[in-house]
C-alpha cells in the first residue's frame, strides 16, 4: 500500500515538472532573436564593390617597363630594318631579357658591342645577325629551348629568334660560371676556351666584358635621366603665393 502510494507521488511530480518546464520552455524560446532575411545589395552597392574590385587588381597588375630610352638609344643605330620593326624590336628585348632576370640595358650593351644592332651583319668567323650566334651554337641553343630550326628560312638573321637565342645562351653561361665577367667573356671566346684558361689557371681576357659593362652602365645612367625628367614634368607647380597688400 506504502509503495503504490508513492508510485502515486512519482507521477505527481513527473506532470508538474513537466507541465512547468514546458511553458518555461515556450517562454526562452519566444525571448530569442529570429535574424532578419539578408536584403539584396542594391545597384549602387554592386557598382562599388565592382569598383573596388578593380581598383585591387590595378593596384597588383605588372606595370610596364619604360622603354623610351631604349628607342633613344637603338635610334642611333642602323639596325637594317623599318621603323616598325624598331619598335617591335625595343619591346621584344624588354620582355625578353627580364624573363631571364638580365636588365634590358645589359642585352643592349651586348647587342651593340657585337653588332651595333645590325641585323644582316656576319662576322668574319661566320658568327650571324645582333648577337652574333655561330649557326652550330644557334642549332643547340634551339633544340635545348624547343625553338624550331628550319636552316634554309636562314632563322638567326630573324632578329627575334637570334635575340631570344642569345639571350639563353648568356644565361647559360652565367649559371655556368657564377659569374657575370666571366660568363661575358665565354660569350666571346666560347666556353671551352674559358674553362680551359680557367683550368690552366690563365687569366681570362676581360677586355669584351669591360667593354659590354661600360655600355651597360651608360645605358642605365640614361634610362635614370629619362625618368628623372620625367619626374620632373609630371610634377605639380608650385601655387603662387598670394600678393599682400598689407
Amino acid at each position: 500500500m506504502m509503495i503504490r502510494h508513492l508510485k502515486n507521488i512519482q507521477k505527481k511530480i513527473l506532470i508538474l515538472s513537466t507541465s512547468f518546464a514546458f511553458p518555461l520552455f515556450l517562454a526562452m524560446a519566444g525571448d530569442l532573436a529570429i535574424p532578419d532575411p539578408i536584403p539584396a545589395p542594391t545597384a549602387a552597392q554592386i557598382e562599388a564593390a565592382a569598383a573596388l574590385e578593380e581598383e585591387k587588381s590595378l593596384a597588383y597588375a605588372p606595370k610596364p617597363f619604360p622603354t623610351a630610352h631604349m628607342e633613344e638609344i637603338l635610334a642611333g643605330y642602323h639596325t637594317g630594318l623599318d621603323a616598325l620593326e624598331d619598335t617591335k624590336l625595343v619591346a621584344f628585348i624588354s620582355e625578353a631579357s627580364r624573363e631571364y632576370g638580365f636588365d634590358p640595358e645589359l642585352i643592349l650593351a651586348v647587342i651593340t658591342t657585337e653588332s651595333s644592332f645590325y641585323n644582316w651583319s656576319i662576322s668574319n668567323k661566320g658568327a650571324v645577325g645582333m648577337m652574333q650566334i655561330i649557326p652550330a651554337t644557334g642549332r643547340a641553343l634551339a633544340k635545348a629551348t624547343q625553338m624550331t630550326w628550319n636552316e634554309q628560312n636562314k632563322p638567326l638573321f630573324d632578329p627575334y629568334v637570334n635575340i631570344r637565342l642569345g639571350i639563353h645562351y648568356l644565361d647559360r653561361l652565367n649559371k655556368r660560371f657564377g659569374n657575370l665577367h666571366t660568363a661575358l667573356a665565354a660569350y666571346n671566346f666560347g666556353p671551352t676556351k674559358i674553362r680551359r684558361w680557367i683550368r690552366q689557371g690563365k687569366k681570362i681576357p676581360t677586355r669584351y666584358a669591360d667593354k659590354v659593362m661600360r655600355s651597360y652602365q651608360s645605358y642605365l645612367a640614361i634610362n635614370a635621366k629619362k625618368i628623372k625628367r620625367h619626374t620632373i614634368s609630371t610634377q605639380a607647380p608650385s601655387p603662387i603665393p598670394e600678393r599682400s597688400d598689407t
